[in-house]
Parts: C-alpha cells; sequence; structure tokens
C-alpha cells in the first residue's frame, strides 16, 4: 500500500465513523414516533437500492435524510432528500401494510375473542380466539417468507406493484437458496430483543430498583431512557436486516439462472417458514406481558421502524 492509499484511508475512516454516529443518531431519534418512522422506513428503502447497486457494479448513491443531489435547484438540493424518503416510506408502508393487515388483523380479532371474552367469561366460545390467531399465523408464516425479498425488489423497481411480482420474487428467493432460512433465523433472533422490551415494565423494579416509589418525573425519565435504547436497537438491527437482504438479493438476482432444484427449494421454504413462525410467538408471549393493541398490526421487523 503506498503512503498515499494510506493517507486516503486515514482520512475517509473518521468520515465514515462520523456518517454511521450521525445515521445512528438521527434514525434512533426518528424512531422513537410512527410518524416519524415512516422516513426511516423511506431512508433504509433508498438504502436498500443503493446497496443492491453497489454489489451489481453500479453507482450507488447512498441516501440523505434531509439534502437531495446537487446540480438540480437549490430546493432540491435543500429538500430532495427528505421528499424522496417521504415517498418511498409511504411506497413501501401501502406494500408491507396490504400483505401484512389480513393476518395482524385476525390476531388483533384473535385477542379479542380469546383473552377479552375469556375475561368476561364467555367461555361458551374459548375456542374461538385460539383458532383465529392459529389461522391468522399460518398465512403469515408464507407471506413473512415473502417478505425480505419483496423489499429489495420493491426498492429496487422502485414501484408499489413489484411487492406483488411473486413469480419474480420466488425465483429470486429460489436462487438464494439456503440464504433465505438464513435470513429467516436473523429476522427472529432480532425479534428476541423486542420481546423483552415489552416484558420491561414487569421487570423494572429489578432492573431500576425503588422504580415504583419514584416521583412521576423520575419514572418518565426512566421510561424515556428505555424508549430511546428501544429506537436505537430498532434502528441497528433493521439496518442489518436490510443490508443482508440486499447483498442476498443481489446475488441471487444476478445468479445467471442458477437455482436449486425444486426439491432442494421446497426443503429450504418449508424450513424458512418454520423458522418464521418464532416470530408470531415472541409477539404473541410479548402481548401476555404488557399488551399493546397496536403492536397486532406493526411491528419493527415487518412493518414500521417503531419499537412502540
Amino acid at each position: 500500500m503506498t503512503a498515499l492509499a494510506r493517507s486516503a484511508m486515514v482520512i475517509r475512516l473518521p468520515l465514515w465513523l462520523l456518517r454511521v454516529c450521525l445515521n445512528l443518531i438521527l434514525g434512533t431519534l426518528l424512531c422513537l414516533s410512527p410518524l416519524t418512522a415512516l422516513l426511516v422506513l423511506g431512508w433504509l428503502t433508498r438504502r436498500m437500492k443503493a446497496r443492491v447497486d453497489a454489489h451489481r457494479g453500479r453507482p450507488a448513491i447512498y441516501p440523505g435524510w434531509v439534502l437531495g443531489p446537487r446540480g438540480k435547484g437549490w430546493i432540491v438540493r435543500l429538500l430532495g432528500g427528505l421528499a424522496a424518503n417521504i415517498r418511498a416510506g409511504v411506497m413501501t408502508a401501502t406494500g408491507l401494510a396490504a400483505l401484512t393487515l389480513p393476518f395482524s388483523m385476525l390476531w388483533l380479532g384473535a385477542w379479542w375473542a380469546g383473552w377479552e371474552n375469556s375475561f368476561n367469561k364467555g367461555y361458551e366460545q374459548s375456542a374461538v380466539g385460539p383458532v383465529t390467531w392459529l389461522i391468522g399465523a399460518l398465512i403469515a408464516l408464507p407471506i413473512l417468507a415473502h417478505l425480505p425479498m419483496a423489499l429489495v425488489h420493491a426498492a429496487t423497481e422502485q414501484r408499489l406493484g413489484a411487492f406483488f411480482e411473486f413469480r419474480r420474487i420466488r425465483s429470486v428467493t429460489r436462487a438464494a437458496g439456503w440464504r433465505v432460512p438464513w435470513l429467516a433465523l436473523m429476522s427472529v433472533v432480532v425479534g428476541v430483543p423486542f420481546f423483552g422490551l415489552r416484558a420491561l415494565p414487569v421487570f423494572v423494579e429489578g432492573i431500576v430498583p425503588g422504580f415504583s416509589e419514584m416521583p412521576a418525573a423520575e419514572q418518565m425519565q426512566v421510561a424515556q431512557i428505555f424508549g430511546l435504547a428501544g429506537a436505537a436497537l430498532c434502528f441497528a438491527v433493521l439496518v442489518f436486516l436490510r443490508d443482508r437482504a440486499s447483498g442476498i438479493y443481489a446475488r441471487a438476482a444476478g445468479s445467471g439462472g442458477r437455482t436449486p432444484s425444486r426439491a432442494i427449494t421446497a426443503l429450504w421454504l418449508v424450513i424458512s417458514c418454520a423458522i418464521w413462525a418464532g416470530l408470531p410467538l415472541l409477539l404473541l408471549f410479548g402481548q401476555f406481558m404488557n399488551y399493546t393493541p397496536v403492536l397486532w398490526l406493526t411491528h419493527p421487523v415487518f412493518l414500521l421502524p417503531w419499537a412502540g
């Protein structure tokens, strides 16, 4: 390595670290609210496209939070990135909602039909809740297996309709092979800390001794610290998952049609769906720990980057 190359690396490394820190800080703050989380969703979508372009050897334009590209007028320069994040966020949220609301609405209804109905002594209908939840989970598994590649495909194509190009996404998923269940495993593993966040109020006395005796203002401060930690976790794990999915998509889409046999493909998909079953279970147990109705409809792994 020449002295010039070493000097360039020394200069680039602090700039890279500064950019990572700024993205983490801004992403964390924006993940604190479901409305601003839409901007994070758009930023992640644009980042996926840049990652795919980089893997394919194309010019990769990584997204900014507010500023747009140079040379297209001062308004675009000042607000172009923000506008692009909003557009991408709305597109991605619409596609994800269309795919996930059918099963998440069943989960929401199952809770009412099961837990709340039982609480009100409706024992003769006790089977309705569990059966409804199970139906929702069975519907969810193939959709959850479809989502990672669908997200990257829609980001790359920059079209809402790309979420529903099932034949094309199935072809990429087939070419991805064993990486499909690997990505499913990573998605479920990062879902475990979110389950822990749901359980925090139950065990808060063990984490913060004397919490129940604190003044309301101090309790609020503790809650805000936990919320900030949850938002940071949400942003960091989603960047990790989306980056991994982008790399897998880029390699699979550029494989030149080389795919495993149908039997091997079916095996990987079955394993993937079995792994994805862990996420509904984590969500269910988390609700028993600390119930929030809206959590049935959105989760950081499959909809908004918001820890709730």
